[in-house]
């Protein structure tokens, strides 16, 4: 895809056209699960750089670039020259020229990537940065969701738990609602965005049975506990008896509405086990359609032919 983005930090990157053929080839992929090559000699070679823990994110992207046809490089920030003083630019410039020609990186700054915007030392996906934005988990979402309802416009999708500490759902906030899907954020107060600063197709509900009740599609998302670290917490305690969605309390409200969650799951807080062994639970078809997905995004930045990765007015670095 020509005009596709050769940094990709947030979905505000994407345009309408972008997404709708993300979504087209992510389809196109899953419905044709063989090897799909890229067609390219040499075959690019594709890096994750992960400097927070990550499965699904991490070994999705990993399965992505392998069924594409590429290479691909599992790069080790903790055994790297980061740890001698190298900054994050030299890094990515030294990955480019020995023949990288795309990374995933993850951080736990939120806006790391920002900096590079005017050059850019090598093609980036975020895969996660901070509290900020986690843009290919939505993407997916979005692609989940049009498999369970392929007519969105309308809908309404309930978001529970630590939305403030959530890259998920400022994501999802930004995405959805281009495609018709309202949002609904709920949980407890401290953990719930200002209310006067949500964008059009988003508001606050904090009643959690009242959200259910109004919703079609729900979220569920974990206490980041890591970001709370030193500050006492008493919504640890009975969250999933006031916060959290049980199989039992959607049977008793008569909603037997598609639960999403993007992992990892905490069993027996934001969810029980007889939910997310439940047919209403979704998180494992989330978890398929990752990988056509990412390859769909892989693909369409590899193609892009942007010419001025690691240079500065045409000049090399």
């Amino acid at each position: 895809m020509a005009s596709f983005p050769s940094l990709l930090e947030s979905i505000s990157d994407l345009s309408r056209t972008h997404i709708d053929t993300l979504l087209s080839r992510a389809k196109h992929f899953k419905d044709n699960p063989q090897l799909s090559p890229l067609h390219a000699t040499p075959k690019p070679i594709i890096a994750t750089s992960f400097l927070e823990n990550s499965t699904r994110t991490k070994h999705s992207f990993a399965v992505a670039i392998r069924r594409l046809g590429g290479l691909y490089l599992d790069f080790n920030a903790e055994t790297s020259s980061l740890k001698k003083g190298e900054s994050l630019e030299e890094t990515f410039l030294t990955l480019f020229y020995q023949g990288i020609n795309l990374c995933v990186y993850r951080s736990s700054v939120s806006h790391q990537l920002s900096q590079f915007r005017s050059n850019l030392p090598i093609k980036l996906i975020n895969g996660g940065d901070g509290v900020n934005e986690h843009p290919t988990q939505a993407l997916l979402d979005l692609f989940t969701l049009q498999e369970l309802v392929p007519h969105l416009m309308g809908t309404t999708l309930s978001i529970f738990g630590d939305i403030i500490h959530s890259r998920v759902a400022h994501s999802l906030m930004k995405l959805l609602p281009q495609f018709g899907i309202s949002i609904i954020l709920s949980g407890p107060t401290e953990y719930l965005p200002n209310e006067l600063e949500l964008p059009a197709g988003v508001k606050i509900c904090k009643d959690r049975n009242e959200a259910i009740l109004q919703s079609d599609f729900l979220y569920l998302l974990r206490i980041q506990k890591e970001r709370h670290a030193g500050k006492p917490n008493d919504h640890f305690l009975n969250y999933l008896e006031k916060y959290g969605v049980s199989l039992e309390l959607l049977k008793n409200l008569n909603k037997t509405i598609p639960v999403l969650h993007p992992g990892p799951a905490n069993i027996g807080t934001e969810l029980d086990g007889k939910l997310i062994r439940s047919s209403l639970y979704k998180g494992y078809l989330q978890v398929e359609n990752s990988i056509p997905m990412r390859m769909a995004i892989i693909e369409a930045m590899l193609l892009n032919n942007d010419q001025n990765i690691g240079k500065i007015d045409g000049e090399q670095f």
